[in-house]
Order: structure tokens, then sequence, then C-alpha cells
């Protein structure tokens, strides 16, 4: 007769066999994930007709910077607002501080762009 494992001694073969079920199960089931949209403020400085603090959501990409701030020239380009596709030349500030780039949502989901 087989012998069971010391730390499985004190379970009889009925519990045993429901968490051995619920374990596969479990593992069965594709992650549920949810998108999360977070929320934050932009700050305009200038032109002074759209100063003020405007309501936006974050698009991450690497790691977060919680509670950080970033000051820039926002740009939104004539052509390709989407950035689906690459730009014909680069963004450059006339001052020393770094481009913020916006674009709109495309209509793509990210997934499609990978297929």
């Amino acid at each position: 007769m087989a012998r069971r494992a010391p730390w499985l001694a004190g379970i009889g073969a009925v519990p045993f066999l429901i968490v051995v079920v619920v374990a596969v199960v479990g593992a069965a089931v594709p992650a549920m994930g949810r998108f999360v949209v977070e929320k934050s403020s932009v700050r305009v400085l200038s032109p002074e007709h759209i100063r003020g603090h405007h309501d936006a959501a974050i698009g991450n990409f690497g790691v977060p910077d919680y509670g950080g701030t970033l000051t820039g020239v926002v740009v939104y380009p004539d052509k390709k607002a989407t950035g689906c596709a690459e730009f014909d030349a680069k963004f450059k500030s006339k001052s020393r501080r770094p481009v913020i780039l916006l674009l709109d949502r495309g209509g793509r989901r990210l997934i499609s762009n990978f297929q």
C-alpha cells in the first residue's frame, strides 16, 4: 500500500480530493484582469485661453511615478495624431524643457497591433 506524505497524514481522502480539485480548477481558469484607468489632471500655463487644470488619464509606459510631476512643452501633431504611424519629423522644443507629445487614442485595440 502506498504511503502518504507526512504533511498529509491528518487529512482524509475526501477533503484531500476536494482541495486537489479546487486547486486544479483554480489553476485552469484564466486570470480575469481588469483595465484600470488612472486619472490625473494637467495644469496648462500657456496659452492663456486654456490656462488652468484639466482632467486627464495617465498612459504609463514603465514604472509609474506616483505623486511626481512632469513639466514640458506639450505638442499636438498636425498629422497622424493617433501615433499609429511613424512621424515624418522629430518634435523639438523651442525651450530647454522636454517635449510631451499629446496623441489621440487610436481606434485599434493594443493587442491587434501585435498580430
